[in-house]
């Protein structure tokens, strides 16, 4: 069993194809996506379809949550809010009634065995909330939510942060998936991670493919994508740094 965990694609298409022919190419036998596929990106629906058509485990990220029903004031800076407003409107009116309505249904956490014993348990975020950030570099202590919510689990996946990352305590393993579409980490390749069964114990191995920035740039700039949202996506997509 090959289980891979991509997130936090954000429309970016070009990204997500380089990951899927790197599944294929590593035999991965199932995929969990950790939310975030649409919106911030050129080609929200392209992305949802590429999703679903895998038809593997599926959850929302807040991003998925903006797109369906708008950005609250609070929800993001101040200063982003009316950019936000902006390219979250342009993306919803790429989106069909169906899609939005398969985003909105989306659970928001799930549990998947790995083996007979050994159960994982994927979040967005944070267990309860799309939107709190627990940082790469957190205390270990901050992670104790996701032992709430799932004290079964063995090993805990979660993105929205954009960073890859893996610490182990308590018997535990936390890892974070990183981005496939939006890289915050200073590498301008996509992000994700493969868990593989053998006899029965689990590995964890992280990977970085590389794509065509500049196509996914090409995607955005030939877009009538709102204007201040294309600087900022680009510069991500070059540089794989936080906006």
């Amino acid at each position: 069993m090959k289980l891979a965990l991509i997130s936090d694609i954000h429309g970016n298409e070009t990204a997500l194809r380089a990951v899927l022919d790197d599944l294929s190419a590593k035999n991965a036998s199932h995929v969990a996506v950790l939310g975030d596929i649409s919106f911030r990106g050129p080609k929200p629906k392209e992305c949802l379809d590429l999703v679903r058509e895998l038809h593997g485990k599926v959850i929302k990220g807040n991003a998925d949550e903006w797109l369906t029903r708008g950005i609250k004031k609070g929800e993001v800076p101040d200063q982003a809010l009316e950019i936000m407003k902006k390219e979250q409107a342009w993306a919803h009116s790429r989106m069909t009634e169906e899609s939005l309505r398969h985003l909105q249904e989306l659970p928001e956490e799930l549990e998947l065995p790995l083996t007979n014993r050994i159960q994982l348990y994927i979040t967005h975020a944070v267990p309860g909330n799309l939107f709190n950030v627990i940082p790469e570099d957190a205390p270990n202590k901050t992670f104790n939510s996701f032992f709430e919510a799932n004290p079964r689990a063995d090993f805990y996946a979660y993105g929205h942060i954009h960073i890859p990352h893996l610490r182990q305590f308590q018997g535990k393993s936390i890892l974070n998936t990183g981005s496939v579409g939006l890289p915050f980490d200073g590498q301008a390749k996509a992000s994700y991670v493969m868990l593989e069964r053998m006899n029965d114990t689990i590995s964890t191995t992280f990977h970085r493919v590389p794509y065509d920035v500049e196509k996914a740039v090409f995607d955005m700039t030939n877009s009538d994508y709102p204007s201040e949202g294309k600087e900022i996506v680009e510069a991500v997509y070059r540089n794989a740094k936080k906006p």
